[in-house]
């Protein structure tokens, strides 16, 4: 303090505007002070509640610190970056004309003074921005830039262009350092990078758009120029945004709008560990002189300064470059949009991977800087006559801009003291703006239109600001060397009362992150201690030994349930296993000592217990054989111990952590419970929260799934990440409760990465197995006994719902694979699926419903599947019996499942209810595919009116636009009903709308490709069989000609051999499979259930004596299913070729 300053002046107000309970709570606080200290003291101050928080609570913190501040920032930045480029643009239209700039070096140095005006406002707008509100600040330069900028249309001569561009550079020049400065003020240091690069990745993603607005502008005919239309527009945008910031923008934690008391205290206590601070009022000389002697802050500078020469001819120079390749104006301005759409992708994702990966961030500038000195040599050395290698060095060349996202973050992070840091940024944007300063300089109009010597000069820069770049990194590691061995570890509880700077803190490190060395050596991550200081707990009453009355009685709850904990390991250690949950229960993954275990385990356990439907409370101790019915059940007590403790182990070694970000998760978690839990309703909507936090193996099969149907478009790891993941955490033995592993391989169902033409282990096949053995291992096809007491312990509805999900994919994969069934019911005992074991809301009702009618659906079929495998018949017919199953199961649907195709237009579209049908439309097509003599299946008319429908159900799906969620087996469903339709369509009066239904089939095939690797083998069968090469057709129309009257015998044959095989069903009446049909379904159903009705349902279709029809089919199609039967396995099922 000075002499002559007064001493009641160090005291400032305690708050900002407070709130009553702010008041409240304040009253019997001291003045804080903020002149040495930091303004995010008032809130420590002030706050009287709980001083630790939740990760969650960060998370949501955080969350909407991003919603409410990221979106003003990328608007302000890409207007600036607009307005600032408009230059480049403007000059295709007439502006260097008017201007008189293609003189000398006159356009050039008005690009180049933009820059001149940026270094010498820079300073005076940081000034401003520390001794008033940054807001207020931000919204006047703002609008009083965009009236500069309407005043270019005033320009008359270079002359006053050049004092409009300086005065524009002038108030701009505040933006960057202030963005900076904010996004310190609001996110800890490994959350800045990726946050500066999201409102910096503006300036690429605008230039996507200013070419296409500029284009609009450029081709307006009128008494104005077309270039100044373009300054008007933007002028009057910028002002409109400007005074719209006054209010918007967030200025710091400590003054942003929206936040409650406990919400502005986990956003300002979290950033202790930046030891950085937030804000402070009062501008430290001393820091300035720190600042000018630190050899980082001047290699930063060195690499700004550099990196950005290349910038010149980036914004002012790319559209001349690429018009001087022989291009018009307006396509000159359109090729543009590419360079600006690959700068702002590579801005956005180097700062994202520095986020998500440690330790890269010198070393990604370095790659930035190598992308654009590649660019720079390309323009360099290559002719003219190679536009596309030339306009590819054009695109690359804004990859600088990735560097300096990152580059703006780490000077941030690794500078301490709030004036050292203001500073510092603004002097990492003076390197930023001498580097555009001197860059376009370099491009003179006599070096046009190759301009070799810049490019040299961007080629060297570049290259040396990357290896600037990498000597930053190892200096910084050479200063954090030599402070650790000086045995000062890092610490945070004075961060905001110091206001030090990184030099003086002998705990800073310089790496932009939050562990010291000690917590490092540890594996873990530094906490951010709360501060025990006498002023941050007036409220609390102090007790007779000094310690305040809240914390005695933390210890008194503390000590209790270490004795507790004691006391039931003692128990646990003499054999009563059984008096504890299960290990895996503990949503802790990994205990340091065997008293921490004790008391975690005991205290953690008992809280799951209380859970409401938590599926691992809900559990019995074991998961391997809840219900054993041998002689082994004497050893009952022993294998309940060895459970438990291979459980522990597995906790213990636990090497995989939930990492899912909580937006992904909920994102996830709508897609699965939207999509899949018709058909896999393994889990519970309330419980998987916390089921994801405690199993890595449930959390990424869930994010499998659902991102590979239906992808989010946040960054995300994709399906294939996932599905690996998963499945190594699998066979690792890495996941300790078997119920949550099931959980998570029916989930694998909804990944195929391989078609299945040879064995592998990933099909659904290989799952399916898995998971039953499985579930049999634990005993869950058997339910205990009434009486048993253990039948309380288990979450019997889960576990009915996980085996009839294996039971029902089991009975599909013996129809459609040809594969041997597994389950044999007479070894089980669970009861059938029923609406109490589903949730009792209604969606999740409705969804039950239709799993339980798929589950008795697929039991008929594996019923089927048996028999058509057993057969060994040339031509057998299925029993009655089983049709009347299918006949009774279709009639009994509620109203509600019942398909809706009897009209033309499908009014009340179920998504789910289609789906259903799909598999009993397939399965009617392969019971009518007959087989004679070892020839092609013929499809009978029941066959035939399946397939129709099923291509009905694929077009609504279509029709609505998304077919993602259709399951693999679905190219079954597909391949099946074409070989029906594929018949009917040589049938004349059949031709057209089998034609049309086939045109469906392959655009849902080419929708499946999207999904399925099988879909790709269906499609290039599609194009095999239903058009053939010509050589083939030429054989066709040859055989054609000379069986032209055994054509004619046939079709006088046809009735005959319809009515024997209609005599030996007994005179089965096959509409009776379609209820929902009428002739307003489609065209072959009209055809056929009128030529039913009159007597001549079999006109046209295939016998025995249609010979030529049946030979070339014959070989096409085995050609089409043979590499692929796992999923058109009715070429074995149905008939032996010779």
């Amino acid at each position: 303090m000075s002499g002559n300053e007064k001493p009641q002046e160090i005291y400032q107000e305690t708050a900002a505007p407070m709130t009553n309970s702010d008041v409240e709570v304040g009253r019997d606080l001291k003045p804080v002070d903020t002149v040495h200290g930091d303004e995010a003291v008032r809130v420590l101050a002030a706050y009287s509640g709980e001083e630790t928080w939740t990760e969650k609570e960060e998370t949501q913190v955080r969350r909407k610190i991003d919603l409410r501040l990221m979106p003003v920032l990328c608007v302000t930045y890409g207007l600036q970056y607009y307005d600032k480029a408009m230059l480049s643009q403007a000059a295709l239209f007439g502006l260097r004309d008017d201007l008189q700039l293609r003189k000398t070096n006159r356009y050039s140095m008005s690009a180049a003074i933009f820059y001149l005006g940026f270094i010498v406002g820079a300073y005076p707008a940081m000034y401003l921005v520390q001794r008033f509100p940054i807001e207020k600040v931000a919204s006047i330069i703002v609008t009083v830039w965009g009236v500069c900028l309407i005043c270019t249309v005033a320009c008359r001569d270079y002359k006053e262009l050049y004092a409009q561009r300086f005065f524009l550079g002038f108030l701009e020049s505040g933006i960057s350092p202030m963005f900076m400065v904010i996004v310190g003020s609001f996110y800890k240091k490994n959350e800045q990078a990726f946050r500066m690069g999201i409102w910096y990745s503006c300036t690429g993603y605008v230039s996507i758009f200013s070419p296409l607005i500029n284009y609009g502008l450029g081709q307006a005919k009128g008494s104005v120029r077309p270039w100044k239309l373009m300054y008007l527009f933007a002028g009057a945008l910028t002002i409109v945004w400007g005074i719209a910031l006054w209010w918007l923008l967030p200025p710091d934690p400590v003054r942003a709008r929206g936040f409650n008391e406990r919400q502005r205290y986990i956003s300002v206590a979290r950033l202790r560990s930046n030891n950085s601070g937030v804000r402070n009022t009062h501008f430290k000389k001393e820091q300035v002189l720190e600042l000018l002697m630190d050899e980082k802050f001047w290699l930063m500078f060195a690499i700004s300064f550099l990196s950005m020469i290349a910038n010149g001819p980036i914004s002012s120079f790319i559209p001349i470059i690429i018009n001087s390749f022989g291009f018009t104006t307006l396509k000159s301005l359109l090729l543009t949009m590419p360079a600006g759409a690959f700068a702002g992708t590579l801005q956005l994702v180097v700062p994202y991977i520095c986020y998500k990966y440690t330790g890269l961030r010198s070393y990604m500038i370095f790659a930035c800087q190598l992308g654009t000195t590649l660019a720079s040599l390309l323009l360099w050395q290559l002719p003219r006559n190679q536009k596309g290698a030339l306009l590819f060095a054009c695109y690359i060349l804004p990859s600088i801009g990735g560097g300096y996202a990152v580059l703006m973050g780490l000077g941030l992070a690794n500078t301490a003291g709030y004036t050292k840091r203001t500073v510092a940024s603004s002097g990492i944007y003076i390197g930023y703006c001498l580097g555009n300063f001197v860059g376009p300089l370099l491009f003179k109009p006599k070096d046009a239109p190759k301009y070799a010597p810049g490019f040299i000069v961007v080629f060297v820069t570049a290259l040396i600001a990357g290896f600037l770049a990498l000597a930053y990194r190892f200096w910084c590691v050479a200063i954090n060397n030599k402070r650790d061995k000086t045995g000062v570890m890092e610490g945070f509880e004075h961060a905001y009362e110091d206001d030090s700077t990184d030099k003086k803190n002998p705990q800073f490190r310089n790496n932009g992150r939050e562990s010291c060395k000690h917590c490092s050596t540890a594996g873990r991550e530094c906490q951010v201690r709360p501060s025990k200081r006498e002023k941050r707990r007036k409220t609390s009453k102090i007790g007779p030994n000094g310690d305040t009355e809240q914390e005695a009685e933390g210890m008194s709850k503390s000590v209790d349930a270490l004795l507790a904990a004691d006391a039931t390991f003692q128990a646990f250690t003499e054999g009563h296993a059984t008096q504890l949950p299960v290990v895996c229960n503990s949503p802790q993954s990994t205990f340091f000592s065997p008293a921490a275990f004790r008391a975690a385990h005991v205290m953690d356990s008992q809280a799951d217990v209380s859970t409401q439907g938590g599926s691992l409370a809900e559990t019995t101790p074991t998961q391997n054989g809840d219900v054993d019915t041998g002689f082994l059940q004497v050893y009952a007590q022993e294998n309940q111990f060895d459970a438990d403790n291979q459980a522990l182990v597995a906790q213990l070694e636990h090497r995989y952590s939930s990492d899912l970000r909580p937006d992904l998760e909920q994102i996830f978690t709508d897609t699965y419970f939207t999509f899949c839990y018709p058909w896999c309703p393994v889990l519970d909507r309330k419980t998987l929260s916390s089921d994801i936090a405690r199993s890595p193996l449930l959390a990424n099969a869930l994010a499998l799934a659902s991102s590979h149907i239906q992808p989010p478009l946040l960054p995300h790891d994709g399906s294939e990440a996932y599905y690996k993941r998963a499945r190594t955490i699998f066979y690792d033995d890495e996941e300790a409760d078997e119920t949550m592993a099931l959980q998570a391989l029916c989930l694998f169902y909804w990944w195929a990465p391989q078609a299945p033409s040879r064995v592998h282990r990933h099909s659904s096949w290989w799952w399916t197995s898995v998971i039953i053995r499985h579930a049999q291992q634990m005993n869950i096809h058997r339910e205990p006994a009434l009486d048993d007491p253990s039948r309380e312990r288990i979450n019997l509805g889960l576990r009915r719902r996980i085996w009839w999900t294996a039971f029902a994919r089991e009975r599909l994969t013996s129809l459609c694979q040809s594969k041997p069934v597994i389950i044999d019911p007479n070894d089980c005992n669970i009861q059938e699926p029923t609406l109490a074991d589903f949730p009792s809301d209604s969606q999740s009702q409705h969804q039950g419903e239709i799993f339980i009618y798929w589950v008795r659906l697929c039991a008929i079929i594996g019923r089927i599947a048996k028999i058509l495998l057993k057969s060994n018949e040339v031509s057998s017919l299925l029993p009655i019996e089983l049709q009347e199953e299918l006949v009774t199961w279709v009639h009994s649907l509620p109203p509600r499942l019942r398909l809706p195709i009897d009209t033309a237009r499908t009014e009340t579209f179920d998504r789910d209810v289609h789906q259903l049908h799909l598999f009993y439309l397939t399965t009617i097509i392969i019971l009518h595919l007959k087989r004679s003599g070892g020839q092609l299946p013929q499809a009978l008319p029941p066959a035939i009116i399946a397939a129709s429908c099923t291509a009905r159900i694929l077009r609504d799906i279509l029709a609505r636009g998304n077919s993602r969620f259709l399951m693999a087996i679905t190219c079954w469903h597909v391949g099946t009903a074409f070989i029906a339709l594929l018949q009917a369509c040589r049938i004349q009066h059949l031709s057209k709308a089998a034609n049309e239904d086939l045109d469906i089939l392959e655009f849902a095939v080419r929708e499946l490709q999207k999904m399925w690797a099988s879909a790709r083998v269906v499609a290039q069968g599609f194009e095999r069989l239903r058009r053939p090469a010509p050589s083939v057709l030429s054989i066709q129309k040859s055989d054609s000609d000379m069986n032209h009257d055994g054509l004619q015998l046939a079709t006088q044959s046809l009735s005959t051999f319809q009515a024997g095989a209609e005599s030996n069903a007994d005179d089965f009446d096959w509409m009776r499979f379609f209820p929902f049909v009428s002739k307003s379904t489609g065209g072959i159903a009209e055809s056929l259930i009128s030529g039913r009705e009159l007597g001549t349902a079999t006109r046209g279709f295939p016998s025995p004596n249609n010979e030529i029809f049946h030979d070339t089919l014959l070989a096409q199609y085995q050609d089409l299913f043979d590499p692929f039967t796992d999923y058109i396995g009715f070429s074995d099922i149905m008939f032996n070729p010779a």
